[in-house]
């Protein structure tokens, strides 16, 4: 048997184990809110993807205890409200909500095991040291079943010439750059974030030919503004909290923080704007991939758009 372990202690004190027995995974869960256990047949398992990713449950956490220590100051302040050695614990507090910022910047391994219909059917998180248990599993999940396809993080361009590429800044995603190449029989997308690394691969068997485009806004403006809150406020309470003194009477400083508030009025309205989104859609008439249209790559998309349908229409 090969058993891998994992431990979120900020999110409910979470533990999760996979145990790789000869026919079938067990998977158990523990939490603080939530038990389970739950058993995946080999036989089950059609593909495998894997991804590189930080585990912002940290940064979330970090984030719970910057707010709950203003309002506990702000109802202090409120009921006139003293406490003795407070400025300590603000300390303490402050310093503790810092420090679980730095998990946040770790990033792990996932690896996903999807059934034939793509369904996600568990997802194993690995460190360095369990990195070695999971390439055995996989082996030893090999010679149970047939792995239909295999997408590994790691994976990049073929050498072969490209009929299309496509390249994408996504800004408030966390900055993720994605290229995509489109080649004979399948495109692959390799995208890369401060917090996340993956390369998706689908073949043009899987795509139906059909095609919309539809405006929609970026719901990822919605994280940019509440990071950016977060950070408005850790910085603000740490520049209070341990340099109090040296910050009175400083109106550079404060104008300095009234506009660091102030962005937060234009990064709420981001939410609202719209671009048109080029969907691609499979054989049961889900969007499994789509791409950014703007005035500069709307001819190009268009003849990518042609060139899949093309290649679905041979297919057929």
């Amino acid at each position: 048997m090969i058993r891998i372990n994992s431990f979120t202690p900020v999110d409910n004190f979470t533990r999760r184990s996979w145990e790789f027995h000869g026919d079938q995974i067990v998977v158990k869960t523990k939490s603080l809110t939530f038990d389970y256990e739950n058993e995946i047949m080999y036989e089950k398992i059609k593909s495998i993807r894997s991804k590189r990713m930080a585990d912002l449950s940290w940064l979330w956490a970090s984030i719970v205890t910057v707010m709950l220590l203003g309002l506990v100051m702000w109802s202090l302040n409120l009921f006139d409200v003293s406490i003795s050695n407070f400025s300590v614990i603000r300390k303490i507090v402050v310093i503790f909500a810092l420090v679980m910022i730095l998990p946040a910047l770790r990033k792990y391994e996932y690896y996903s095991f999807l059934d034939a219909e793509k369904s996600f059917l568990t997802t194993v998180r690995v460190n360095d040291k369990s990195r070695s248990l999971i390439l055995d599993a996989i082996k030893l999940m090999k010679e149970k079943t047939e792995i239909i396809s295999e997408t590994y993080f790691t994976e990049t361009f073929p050498s072969t010439q490209s009929f299309f590429q496509y390249d994408e800044l996504d800004f408030p995603d966390f900055l993720n750059k994605a290229q995509v190449r489109f080649y004979e029989d399948r495109l692959i997308a390799v995208e890369n974030s401060l917090v996340e690394k993956r390369t998706t691969v689908i073949k043009y068997d899987e795509f139906s030919g059909k095609t919309k485009i539809v405006k929609m806004a970026n719901d990822r403006w919605d994280n940019v503004w509440l990071y950016w809150l977060f950070f408005m406020c850790i910085t603000g309470l740490s520049m209070i909290t341990f340099f109090g003194k040296q910050m009175i009477g400083n109106d550079l400083l404060l104008y300095v923080f009234y506009g660091g508030f102030g962005l937060l009025i234009p990064l709420f309205f981001f939410r609202y704007i719209k671009s048109e989104i080029l969907i691609f859609y499979d054989k049961q008439d889900n969007g499994i991939f789509w791409m950014k249209v703007n005035t500069a790559n709307r001819k190009k998309l268009n003849q990518i758009a042609e060139f899949i349908e093309s290649k679905v229409e041979s297919q057929n």
